[in-house]
């Protein structure tokens, strides 16, 4: 950003010693040194507003971070916890990586995938003893063949017991969600 700060415009030799200076050049001065001040100030509080914190949140509000290198990093976790049935709703807004405990027949939805994005959804889903596995998801997802219990065109799939992984990627906003299997299902 360049800054719109006039020092230039400042007479830093005003008022000459020894000789009468006009009260004019005074105000002159004062304003362009107010004028400074003011443009500093508005300078300073938008460095501040639009700042990547170290020890807060950043909202970048979809604005392209380039050529970043990445260390140590992590993603965030969303614990759904416990669901004895119904419907679940995967909101990509959550995080990449959401967790379920289901005790029954359990019915997906999805919400805010981002537009002019690929956006990703982990799902880490736990069948508790004694329930049942069957998911439904809406007829958007696409899955690939490595799907446990799917022939990749029903909108059900069966999981047995124990705890199976789902990688739920979306590159149209949600139009359209492709789905697969990370890994097989633990037990």
């Amino acid at each position: 950003m360049a800054s719109n700060i006039v020092p230039g415009n400042i007479d830093g030799t005003y008022p000459k010693a020894g000789q009468d200076n006009s009260s004019q050049g005074f105000r002159d001065n004062f304003s362009e040194i107010k004028t400074n001040f003011t443009t500093t100030a508005t300078e300073i509080t938008d460095l501040q507003t639009n700042k990547a914190s170290l020890n807060a949140s950043s909202d970048f509000s979809n604005n392209e971070v380039t050529r970043a290198k990445f260390k140590n990093n992590s993603e965030t976790i969303y614990a759904h916890g416990s669901v004895s049935g119904g419907s679940v709703t995967l909101n990509h807004g959550n995080g990449h990586y959401q967790t379920l405990t289901i005790t029954a027949d359990t019915t997906f939805t999805f919400t805010n995938f981002p537009t002019g994005a690929l956006g990703r959804i982990i799902l880490d889903i736990t069948v508790a003893p004694s329930s049942t596995g069957i998911l439904t998801f809406p007829s958007a997802v696409i899955k690939a063949d490595n799907v446990t219990g799917s022939d990749g065109t029903s909108d059900q799939i069966t999981i047995g017991l124990g705890r199976a992984l789902f990688e739920f990627m979306s590159p149209d906003g949600g139009t359209t969600v492709l789905m697969h299997q990370l890994g097989k299902q633990y037990a």
